[in-house]
């Protein structure tokens, strides 16, 4: 059986928060200018990820919560479109400019604003995983539980 097709999204906030934890590590205000180098190229590679994360939900995640039956789905699907659509101007305002120079000049604003969008990017990830990726996985359960499909198999004991 094949898995739910929220696994690809799951993978890729597990993917996202190695990416903050690694950046995390080079986050001491003692040593910040010096770990300003290896913290851009961090904030590039998780930038990457959520610009694919977000294209593979665009693709695959609103479209069929968006054409369900289920109004509360549909719901909470407009709720996290919405909400994502509203912040993604200011995630990539802050991509765009914090470069290591001005992580250098900057870093006391550098870690506050860092700080604050970790922060969202964590709760965002958790509720994700935990409101909007169980409507997708019930959804994808219940065509797989279909009596034609010949990918369901059940063991009974």
């Amino acid at each position: 059986m094949s898995a739910l097709k929220s696994a690809p999204f799951r993978q890729q906030h597990e993917s996202m928060r190695k990416c903050m934890a690694d950046i995390k590590k080079h986050l001491n205000p003692f040593l910040l200018t010096q770990n300003a180098d290896e913290v851009r190229r961090g904030l590039t590679q998780l930038f990457g990820e959520l610009g694919k994360h977000l294209q593979q939900e665009a693709k695959d995640l609103y479209p069929a919560l968006e054409t369900t039956e289920d109004p509360a789905a549909q719901a909470v699907a407009a709720r996290f479109g919405a909400e994502m659509k509203h912040q993604l101007p200011k995630l990539a305002e802050f991509n765009r400019r914090w470069t290591a120079a001005a992580i250098r000049s900057q870093a006391t604003q550098f870690l506050k604003e860092a700080d604050g969008v970790f922060g969202w990017l964590e709760q965002r990830i958790g509720a994700e995983n935990a409101q909007l990726y169980p409507l997708l996985d019930k959804q994808d359960l219940a065509s797989m539980a279909s009596l034609n499909n010949p990918e369901l198999k059940i063991a009974r004991i």
